[in-house]
């Protein structure tokens, strides 16, 4: 597929292209080209459901405070079957995942803390 088609497909499927996307394809369509190639071989594998995958890509992006993925990935969910329910426990697992990534990437000045009290 060229650049082109992949836009289109892009519009198609979400209704817009999402504006980073659209700002990185206008610097460099191979790169945009290259990504949704590889996104497309990878939701064609079959192992896991549609359904999941999207609800799994969700919690990744906010994990990553990614805002155009997070609302794109919601979208996608419902698309594939996602009730609204499914959808906000994956909210509450990334917010639980989130938290607990702060825990732990501060065990050093815990550490430190601990050791001059």
């Amino acid at each position: 597929m060229d650049f082109k088609q992949i836009m289109d497909n892009i519009k198609k499927e979400n209704g817009e292209v999402p504006k980073p996307i659209e700002l990185l394809g206008k610097l460099d369509e191979e790169f945009v080209v290259s990504h949704m190639t590889d996104k497309q071989r990878v939701h064609a594998k079959k192992a896991i459901p549609e359904k999941y995958k999207a609800l799994i890509m969700l919690s990744a992006a906010i994990a990553l405070d990614s805002q155009a993925c997070i609302l794109n990935n919601t979208k996608l969910a419902k698309k594939n079957g996602a009730t609204v329910e499914e959808i906000m426990e994956v909210f509450a697992l990334a917010k639980f995942s989130k938290g607990a990534t702060v825990i732990s990437s501060s065990a050093a000045a815990f550490e430190w803390l601990n050791s001059n009290k």
